[in-house]
């Protein structure tokens, strides 16, 4: 069967509109209500034992306050694109915003733990639609060259979210639950405040390109759908993102600062304020580093693109020697560590995205179910990566390096493995990649949504 030329050939040559850059700041803004909803529990951890620890608030249950965000994450990703495509995109980002301002209503009032687990549930669901709709809400409006910036820049939406509101949250509290132990309350309504007006100005400005089909074919079912993830090239780039995924923000995110702050033999005993600081910086380094890696991103062509995920995931794996190290080298290997691990794990986010839309074929529901993709993977990551560590650093007796250096150098090495092979596209022209449904000689399995949304004047122009 001849092969079809996907949309995104046709596009190499264009420039995004000015109006795009535009519609990337207001879903930006949209974007970062998810990770300022989704941190605002680990910061004011001391608030809430003070107020729920007597209704029933333990160790497990506040871990379960974090977790169950990405194990929402995990199931949603998937039904995520389907109302993606049932509702349209921009219909799906203000759901989204709906749930992330109506769930923190809901923990703000709440007064016992099934009220606040019920408002985190609330919060998931807004978490996993937006983060599937809102990349895809930015790569419908930039054409390939320029697509890696654009979605470089929105991919530092969680690190400047994490960021903030570990910086913000415990002075807008009052500084300890001593001084204001209902101080939790404000931050709440902040996070409620912000996602309603973050509501307001997405539905007012944002606007889907000229041509572009906002609802991605209403009259079409999850099932028409399914025949995009028959590109195996996507599954590849989704387990580099598990991999990778799965050290950054399963084991290093959530366990650096319990390093930080552990005692001999195992940690470097800092004061929580240093550790924060220093987690802080490491998370903030994507500000920087990611866009630079979208930017490089454009500027390599289709075939060479994986060099990135492979870089970073190398980098990564020698990160891993210099992490978790106690004792009198810690210090020296922090400083190593912080860099490495800072840099190369921006170019992760900011590397790997860009690529799903290309391999996809650069449709609006293509780049929607490559997005999910990528959502899904994350998001098993980090469901899957934190436990396993802290089952490993029990079995270990808390030794932090030696729970390293076990789960995460196979689970660097076989993201390094799929990034090497990522080479989806024939010559170095974004044709159709090979593995796409009913491009491998299927017969009858020809993937009649890429036709649709390939063949229609919708998905032309920017």
């Amino acid at each position: 069967m001849k092969q079809k030329v996907r949309p995104d050939s046709k596009r190499l040559d264009e420039k995004a509109p000015g109006r795009a850059w535009g519609m990337l700041a207001v879903t930006y803004l949209a974007s970062i209500c998810a990770p300022l909803v989704q941190f605002k529990v680990p910061p004011l951890a001391n608030w809430l034992f003070a107020n729920f620890a007597a209704v029933g608030l333990d160790g497990a249950t506040f871990g379960m306050l974090m977790s169950m965000l990405s194990i929402i994450g995990v199931i949603l990703a998937f039904p995520a694109a389907f109302i993606c495509r049932k509702f349209g995109l921009k219909n799906t980002v203000l759901v989204s915003l709906a749930c992330l301002c109506g769930g923190s209503v809901f923990s703000a009032v709440a007064t016992n733990i099934p009220v606040l687990m019920i408002s985190r549930l609330i919060e998931g669901f807004g978490i996993g639609l937006i983060g599937v709709a809102a990349p895809t809400c930015v790569s419908v409006w930039f054409p390939p060259r320029q697509r890696g910036l654009a979605l470089g820049l929105w991919s530092t939406w969680v690190p400047l979210g994490c960021t903030l509101m570990f910086l913000i949250a415990p002075g807008m509290a009052g500084g300890n639950p001593g001084m204001a132990p209902k101080g939790y309350l404000t931050v709440f309504w902040f996070c409620a405040i912000f996602c309603a007006i973050a509501f307001i100005l997405f539905a007012a400005v944002y606007r889907m390109p000229e041509g572009k089909s906002g609802d991605m074919g209403i009259e079409g079912t999850f099932r028409d759908s399914l025949p995009y993830l028959k590109n195996r090239y996507i599954w590849y780039l989704g387990i580099v993102f598990f991999a990778l995924c799965s050290c950054t923000l399963g084991i290093v995110t959530t366990f650096y600062q319990q390093f930080l702050t552990a005692p001999d033999p195992f940690g470097l005993g800092m004061s929580d304020s240093l550790a924060g600081l220093i987690s802080g910086i490491t998370m903030a380094m994507s500000l920087v580093f990611a866009p630079i890696a979208g930017s490089v991103s454009d500027h390599l062509k289709p075939n060479s693109k994986h060099l990135i995920a492979t870089g970073s995931g190398i980098a990564l794996l020698v990160a891993v020697f210099f992490g978790f190290v106690p004792g009198e080298n810690g210090m020296a290997c922090l400083v190593v560590f912080v860099l490495i691990q800072g840099v190369a794990g921006a170019f992760v986010a900011g590397g790997c995205r860009p690529m799903a839309p290309m391999i996809m074929g650069g449709t609006a529901m293509g780049a929607t179910m490559g997005m999910a993709v990528l959502q899904f993977c994350q998001n098993l990551g980090s469901a899957i990566g934190s436990p396993l560590f802290g089952a490993l650093l029990d079995s270990f007796g808390g030794n932090f390096f030696m729970a390293s250096c076990v789960l995460q150098i196979p689970l660097l090495i076989l993201g390094i493995v799929f990034a090497a092979i990522l080479r989806p596209f024939h010559g170095n022209s974004p044709h159709a990649a090979q593995g796409h449904g009913g491009h491998q000689g299927h017969g009858h399995g020809h993937d009649h949504a890429a036709e649709h949304q390939g063949e229609g004047a919708p998905v032309q122009n920017a």
